[in-house]
């Protein structure tokens, strides 16, 4: 009798649609989970790296490309000439505290790699060379992108093209190549054609290429000394960029009417755009994430429903011999919750089997992450027990007389 009170297993229904059914909560569950867990790692991974400083001050920063035409433009000379009218233009314009010519714009289209390696020591065939992100650039192009010089000197008006070539390099370029010594005064050799560069300058890192990852190189060159068609026009300014964009337009007509910007836009849209992805990523999954809830909370609270229902005379039963509230509850929760706990289990485990397919989406977080794991567990498994608890109450106050008579 006590035993009949307190639990055991109902005879109604089949006892494979019972174990189908379960099987299939646990199945969702799992599929819950492993979707939320991901989720969750996505959206921790995107606010870091929505927080990872690029190296340089977007803010108040305005970029446009221009194309100089071949016919126009043929050779370094003239573009030199080009940039320097561009120049002079622009910094007699009110409102414009910094203006820069550069042949790419960071995080935009990054910069093109160029082939470098220690000329002080023996020197490698081009096919083993590293390769780095190249900047030709203005003088003042740091300060106009709030990057600030850590050793030696920035490039000059004397650093044109009949004058030994220089080269300014990033920080941890200059630790990777070098290692503990100075680099400035030292020779590197660059491009397939073993060009010799003198090291003048070293400035901190930059973030050029993407977001998550720091080069380790960065160059940089006298746009007098090296240049090509493609310009990259920054100006630092508190105006609006339809405001900055009409007044460049305007000088770059007095200098050449047969050119025209090329994607004029805020750096911070720039900075924005290189989110783009991993923001992709984290809203379609999310979204999946949250299907995926809802329809496990959906299905738990149907299984544990129909199975009340389908155990209504067997409840009404055990309360009538003296089977209290809290019994008729726990007997519930028990078998509802079940499927739920090795749904749960199963999902932790493939997340962890499925770990390194999301590490190359990730950025600074380990898909390991025992915190998140948890709390993706906790969020499920609390959702599952409010799914369960509804029909478990109505289960609780069920007539036993009325129960009995129902089946």
């Amino acid at each position: 009798m006590d035993g009949l009170k307190e639990g055991g297993r109902g005879s109604s229904g089949s006892v494979r649609q019972q174990r189908f059914r379960k099987i299939l909560v646990g199945a969702q569950v799992a599929l819950s989970v492993t979707l939320l867990a991901g989720a969750a790692l996505l959206i921790v991974s995107f606010i870091r790296l929505s927080q990872q400083e690029p190296g340089f001050n977007p803010t108040n920063l305005w970029v446009a490309g221009i194309t100089l035409p071949q016919a126009q433009y043929p050779d370094q000379g003239a573009r030199t000439r080009f940039a320097e009218q561009t120049l002079t233009a622009l910094q007699t314009i009110p409102g414009f505290e910094n203006v820069s010519v550069s042949s790419n714009v960071p995080l935009a289209n990054g910069g093109g790699a160029t082939l470098y390696t220690r000329g002080d020591r023996e020197v490698p065939p081009v096919a083993q060379r590293r390769g780095a992100p190249s900047h030709d650039i203005t003088p003042g192009w740091f300060r106009t992108w709030g990057i600030p010089l850590l050793a030696g000197r920035d490039f000059t008006e004397h650093d044109i093209a009949d004058r030994p070539n220089v080269a300014i390099i990033s920080q941890t370029g200059a630790k990777t190549v070098f290692g503990d010594e100075n680099p400035i005064g030292k020779t590197l050799l660059v491009t397939s054609g073993s060009v010799p560069v003198e090291i003048v300058g070293i400035v901190a890192d930059i973030r050029s290429v993407q977001l998550a990852e720091r080069n380790e190189m960065e160059f940089y060159r006298p746009w007098a000394q090296e240049n090509f068609p493609f310009v990259s026009v920054t100006v630092r300014s508190r105006m609006s960029p339809e405001a900055v964009t009409k007044q460049v337009q305007a000088a770059l007509k007095t200098i050449d009417p047969g050119l025209a910007l090329i994607q004029p836009q805020a750096m911070d849209a720039v900075v924005a755009q290189a989110l783009g992805q991993a923001r992709l990523m984290m809203t379609l999954l999310g979204i999946f994430a949250a299907v995926a809830l809802l329809l496990a909370t959906v299905g738990i609270y149907g299984a544990v429903a129909y199975t009340v229902e389908q155990r209504t005379g067997e409840i009404g039963v055990r309360m009538a011999l003296g089977a209290q509230t809290a019994d008729v509850l726990r007997l519930v929760l028990k078998q509802g919750m079940m499927p739920v706990v090795f749904g749960l289990i199963a999902g932790i485990a493939a997340t962890l089997a499925l770990g390194r397919l999301l590490t190359a989406m990730l950025y600074e977080v380990s898909p390991h992450n025992p915190l998140l794991l948890a709390a993706t567990a906790g969020v499920l498994g609390l959702a599952a027990l409010l799914a369960c608890l509804f029909p478990a109450r109505k289960a609780t106050l069920l007539n036993p007389v009325q129960a009995l008579r129902a089946d």
